[in-house]
C-alpha cells in the first residue's frame, strides 16, 4: 500500500511499544523517516533497531519524558537535526491506570494531565511551526476508551 509517506518524517511519542511501535513500523515501511521517543532508553533503542532492520528506514530514538517541556524540545531538536523536517506528529504517549474517581489525588490528576493533555499541547506547539514552514503536516492524537467512557 502506498500511503504517500516516502520522504516524510514522523515524530511518534510513546514509540517504544504497542500502538506507537506499530505506527512507527508501518510509517517506516511506507518510506517515512521516524523519530520515536519514550522514557525507557533501553526498550526504545531495541525498538529502533528492530524497525531499522525490518524496514531499512532512518530511525532516530530519543529517550524523553514528554510530560517535561524541556525534553519535548529535545525531541524536536533531534528530529530537525537528524531529518531536517517534521511532517507528522503522533501524540501517543500515555499510560492506562485504573482507579476510583474519588480516590485520585491532585498529584495523580496532575501527572495524568501533564502526560495526556499538556504533552499533546506542547508537542503540537513544537511541531506546528515546522509544518507551517514546509506548507503543512498532520497531527494524530491517540487516546484510550477511558477518555470517552470512564469507569
Amino acid at each position: 500500500m502506498d500511503l504517500g509517506l516516502e520522504g516524510r518524517v514522523a515524530v511518534i511519542t510513546g514509540g517504544s511499544e504497542g500502538i506507537g511501535k506499530g505506527t512507527a513500523m508501518s510509517m517506516a515501511a511506507e518510506g517515512a523517516g521516524v523519530v520515536i521517543c519514550a522514557r525507557r532508553a533501553d526498550v526504545l533503542e531495541q525498538t529502533a533497531d528492530e524497525i531499522r532492520q525490518a524496514t531499512g528506514a532512518r530511525v532516530t530514538a530519543v529517550a524523553a519524558d514528554v510530560s517535561q517541556p524541556d525534553q519535548i524540545a529535545a525531541v524536536f531538536r533531534a528530529a530537525i537535526d537528524e531529518h531536517g523536517r517534521v511532517d507528522i506528529l503522533v501524540n501517543n504517549a500515555g499510560v492506562s491506570s485504573a482507579g476510583h474517581f474519588d480516590a485520585a489525588t491532585d498529584e495523580t490528576w496532575q501527572t495524568d494531565l501533564d502526560l495526556k493533555l499538556y504533552a499533546v499541547i506542547r508537542c503540537s506547539r513544537e511541531a506546528i511551526p515546522h509544518m507551517r514552514t514546509q506548507g503543512g503536516g498532520r497531527i494524530i492524537n491517540v487516546t484510550n476508551l477511558g477518555g470517552k467512557t470512564p469507569g
